[in-house]
C-alpha cells in the first residue's frame, strides 16, 4: 500500500467508526454513555494508526530524511520536516497537505460545535428537568397542602391558584377578580360575562 493510500486509509477510519456507532448505539439507555465509550475506542485505535503509519514512514525514509533535513535551513524541528514531508507525499502532493490541514480544522471546528450542542442540550435538559421539579413542588404545595387548584387565566394566560372548597355557582373573589365554580370548572367574571377557565395540569 503507497504512502497516499495509507492517509487516506487513516483518515477514513474515524469516520466510518462514529457511523457504525450511531447505529450501535441509538436507541439505548445509555446512548451517551455508549457513544463516548465507542468514540473513545475509535479514537485510540486511530491514534495507534497514525503512530504506526508514522514510524513506518520513519523506517522506511528516514535515511533520505536526515540527508535532506542536513541541507535544509528552515525553522522547522527534524519531526516537524518528516511529519511535512510525510504530509506532503514526500513534497509530490503540497495541495494534497494543504487540504488535509483544512479539512482538520474544519473537523476540529466541527467536533467542538459538537461538543457545545451536547453541552447546550445537557444543560437544557437540566433546566427543564429543575423546572419540572419546582413545578411539581408547586403543585403539591398549592393543591395538597393549601387546597387550591391550578387555573389558566383566560386573558393573560397566567396561572392562577383557585380555591377548591368554594361552594358550587357562588361568586368569590381572589386577587382582584371575580370567579365562580360548577361541577365543570371554574369561569372567570370579564365584565360582560363568564369566561370558562382551563385546568392547568
Amino acid at each position: 500500500m503507497g504512502l497516499k493510500s495509507w492517509i487516506v486509509l487513516a483518515a477514513g477510519v474515524a469516520t466510518l467508526t462514529a457511523g457504525s456507532a450511531q447505529a450501535q448505539c441509538a436507541g439505548g439507555p445509555n446512548f451517551d454513555a455508549c457513544m463516548a465509550n465507542t468514540l473513545a475506542q475509535a479514537q485510540a485505535r486511530n491514534t495507534a494508526g497514525q503512530q504506526q503509519i508514522w514510524q513506518n514512514y520513519l523506517r522506511t525514509y528516514g535515511p533520505w530524511l536526515r540527508q535532506r533535513y542536513s541541507v535544509y535551513r528552515g525553522p522547522m524541528t527534524f519531526d516537524q520536516f518528516a511529519y511535512w514531508n510525510l504530509m506532503t507525499a514526500n513534497g509530490t502532493n503540497v495541495a494534497g497537505a494543504m487540504q488535509a490541514q483544512r479539512d482538520q480544522f474544519r473537523g476540529n471546528q466541527e467536533a467542538y460545535a459538537t461538543v457545545q450542542q451536547g453541552n447546550d442540550a445537557y444543560r437544557q435538559g437540566m433546566y427543564d428537568n429543575s423546572a419540572r421539579t419546582s413545578r411539581s413542588a408547586e403543585n403539591y404545595s398549592q393543591g395538597a397542602i393549601r387546597g387550591n387548584s391550578a387555573q389558566i387565566d383566560p386573558n393573560t394566560g397566567q396561572t392562577t391558584w383557585l380555591p377548591y372548597a368554594q361552594p358550587y355557582n357562588q361568586p368569590f373573589m381572589s386577587g382582584g377578580q371575580t370567579y365562580y365554580q360548577d361541577q365543570n370548572g371554574y369561569y372567570q367574571w370579564n365584565g360582560y360575562g363568564w369566561t370558562r377557565m382551563q385546568s392547568r395540569r
